[in-house]
C-alpha cells in the first residue's frame, strides 16, 4: 500500500466541510456536511478501503499547482505528451438570502466542483469516483439515474455524482474515460444528498460554469478586507484564507485541523482527531485575524464561545464540537490500515475531559480581543467573565 506525502495535498472548503486534493488529482479525504462528519473519502487513512475521487489526465509529464489569487480555489496545471491543461477544484460557498455570499446558514448540502480545462492539444483523462461512507466502512450501492448523473447510497448517507461525460458503474462506484480538446472543458461534481432523498436534480455545464465566478467573488471580497500591507503580505493573506476556510461559518467555531489520525511522526501513535475547536488555538488564531482587519471573525467566535461555554465556570472544557457539543467520545477504527501504518485511527478526542487551567486565561483573552477591536461586552457576559476569573483565582 502506498500513500501520498501529506504535504502534497491542498485544502478546499466552504466553511462547512472540507476536502484534501492530491497533486495527482485525487481527492483522498472529504468530510461533509461538517468538518467532523464521518468521512466520505478517506483513502488517506486506508489506500484500499478508503474512498476517493480522482480526475486527471493520463500520462502526466509535469504538474504544478497554486491557489487562484485571493481565493481558496485550487488550480493544478498538467502537461502530457499530447497537450496541457488545468484542473480547478473548489467547494461553492453557500449564499444566504437576503445577504448574498454570507455562508451563515446551517445546511446539509455540500458540493465539490471539479473542472478540467484543455488549454493546448488533447487531454486524455480518467475519472474514478468511489464513495465509501463512514470512514470506508460502508460500501454503497451505486446506480445511474441518467447517463451523466448517478447516486451512491449506503446506510444513512448518500451522494450524487455528475459528469459532463457519460458515467459507467463499476465496483460500487463510477468511472469515466475520454478525451477533451483545446478550449474544451469537462465538469464533474459530487454533492451531499439530503437524508432519504432518492433522486438528484440533474446539473448542466452552464450551471456549473457560474459557480467559479460566484465563489471567486466571495473570497475576493473577503480578502479585500485585509488591512496588512507589510512584508510578505501574500503569505499573510494566504494564511488568513486558510484560517477562514477552517472556520465553521454557522457557529464561528474554528477547527484545529480538517483531519484525523494523521501522525505527528510516521509510525507513531500521536495521531489525534483535530476536527474540533480548542479554546486556546482558536483564541490565538482569532487574534491573528483581528490584527489584520478581520474583526467580524472575533465577534463570531465570541458568540460561539458564549454559547458553547455557558454554564458553571468549573465545567469549562479544553475543547468543544463545532456546534458547542461537549461529549466528544474517542473511539478507534481497527479495520483501517492507517496512514503509513501509523496506528490507530481515532474518531473523537478524549482530551475534552482533561482539566487545563490555562483555558480560563484564554477565555479572558478572547474577551479582551473582542473589546479591543470594537466589540461591546454586555452585562450578562461580563458577569460570566467575573465567574471565570473568580474560579481561576480560587484554583
Amino acid at each position: 500500500m502506498t500513500y501520498n506525502p501529506i504535504h502534497e495535498y491542498g485544502l478546499i472548503g466552504d466553511m462547512h466541510g472540507s476536502a484534501l486534493v492530491g497533486i495527482d488529482g485525487s481527492i483522498d479525504w472529504c468530510c461533509i456536511p461538517r468538518f467532523d462528519s464521518a468521512a466520505l473519502f478517506s483513502r488517506i487513512l486506508d489506500s484500499d478501503k478508503g474512498g476517493f475521487l480522482k480526475l486527471a489526465p493520463v500520462n502526466i509529464g509535469e504538474s504544478s499547482r497554486q491557489y487562484r489569487p485571493n481565493t481558496n480555489i485550487l488550480e493544478t496545471s498538467f502537461t502530457t505528451s499530447t497537450g496541457s491543461g488545468a484542473l480547478i477544484d473548489f467547494m461553492p460557498v453557500h449564499r444566504h438570502t437576503p445577504r448574498p455570499r454570507e455562508p451563515l446558514e446551517v445546511t446539509d448540502f455540500q458540493r465539490m466542483v471539479r473542472i478540467l480545462h484543455c488549454t493546448q492539444g488533447r487531454l486524455d483523462f480518467e475519472m474514478d469516483c468511489y464513495p465509501r461512507f463512514d470512514y470506508g466502512i460502508i460500501v454503497p450501492h451505486a446506480s445511474l439515474s441518467c447517463p451523466r448523473t448517478g447516486m451512491a447510497h449506503g446506510g444513512a448517507d448518500a451522494v450524487s455524482v455528475f459528469c459532463s461525460a457519460p458515467l459507467s458503474v463499476l465496483n460500487d462506484g463510477f468511472r469515466v474515460r475520454g478525451a477533451i480538446f483545446e478550449r474544451e472543458k469537462l465538469y464533474a461534481t459530487v454533492s451531499n444528498q439530503i437524508s432519504f432523498s432518492h433522486r438528484s436534480e440533474p446539473l448542466t455545464p452552464d450551471e456549473l460554469e457560474k459557480e467559479p465566478a460566484d465563489t471567486t467573488a466571495f473570497w475576493e471580497a473577503w480578502s479585500a478586507q485585509c488591512t496588512f500591507q507589510g512584508e510578505h503580505r501574500e503569505a499573510v493573506l494566504r494564511s488568513a484564507l486558510t484560517l477562514k476556510a477552517l472556520t465553521y461559518a454557522p457557529s464561528g467555531g474554528l477547527v484545529a485541523a480538517p483531519t484525523t489520525s494523521l501522525p505527528e511522526a510516521i509510525g507513531g501513535a500521536r495521531n489525534w482527531d483535530y476536527r474540533y475547536t480548542w479554546i486556546r488555538d482558536a483564541a490565538f488564531a482569532l487574534y491573528a485575524l483581528s490584527i489584520i482587519g478581520y474583526t467580524a471573525e472575533a465577534r463570531a467566535f465570541k458568540d460561539w464561545l458564549e454559547w458553547s461555554t455557558s454554564g458553571r465556570a468549573r465545567d469549562l472544557q479544553v475543547m468543544y464540537g463545532l456546534g458547542g457539543e461537549r461529549r466528544l467520545t474517542e473511539i478507534e477504527i481497527p479495520e483501517l490500515d492507517r496512514y503509513q501504518r501509523s496506528r490507530p485511527v481515532r474518531i473523537g478526542n478524549g482530551a475534552y475531559s482533561q482539566f487545563q487551567l490555562d483555558i480560563y486565561g484564554e477565555i479572558m483573552d478572547s474577551a479582551h480581543i473582542f473589546r479591543k477591536f470594537g466589540g461591546a461586552v454586555d452585562p450578562e457576559y461580563w458577569e460570566y467573565l467575573r465567574r471565570v476569573v473568580n474560579f481561576a483565582m480560587a484554583h
